[in-house]
């Protein structure tokens, strides 16, 4: 199984170069910064809300995100190499950052009307947690966000013009 991360070269943001990640390997630090951050949202609640005994490498200051399959080229694709990749309910980062739209819009209530609290979304969040082997068995939701917890070593990556 492959996992893949898109390659987004714009004015807009910091431009990776593939040979940098190539050379360097796939982290946070070269990590395209489009994907969605549902947990960094808030990470004040994110923290607060952590489930007990969670082991200590999850840690989304050091996560990034990825594809369980290709979004349009250029992009990364790397093979299923650990076990520190979790799965969250992509449904769920959106409604929380409707909370970050609302904030933008003068908290007038528009984006969240209808929507649990973020305290309640983000305990749904960390429910929906998987391993990237339980999700791929179950598929509980259908629309995921992976995070990978440590750095994709460069000689697995292969770039995909």
């Amino acid at each position: 199984m492959f996992i893949y991360h898109k390659v987004i070269q714009n004015e807009l943001e910091e431009n990776i170069s593939p040979q940098r990640v190539l050379k360097e390997g796939l982290n946070r630090r070269t990590a395209t910064r489009w994907y969605s951050r549902g947990a960094n949202f808030f990470p004040e609640l994110t923290e607060r809300l952590r489930p007990v005994n969670l082991p200590k490498w999850i840690d989304f200051k050091v996560a990034f995100g990825a594809d369980l399959e290709p979004f349009e080229k250029p992009y990364y694709r790397f093979p299923v190499f650990s076990d520190k990749m979790l799965v969250f309910n992509f449904d769920i980062s959106s409604d929380l950052f409707a909370y970050i739209e609302d904030m933008y819009d003068g908290g007038r209530g528009h984006f969240v009307e209808g929507l649990p609290s973020k305290e309640d979304l983000m305990k749904q969040y960390w429910e929906s947690m998987n391993t990237l082997d339980e999700y791929m068995k179950n598929k509980p939701y259908k629309n995921p966000e992976l995070y990978i917890f440590e750095q994709v070593p460069a000689k697995l990556i292969h770039y995909i013009e």
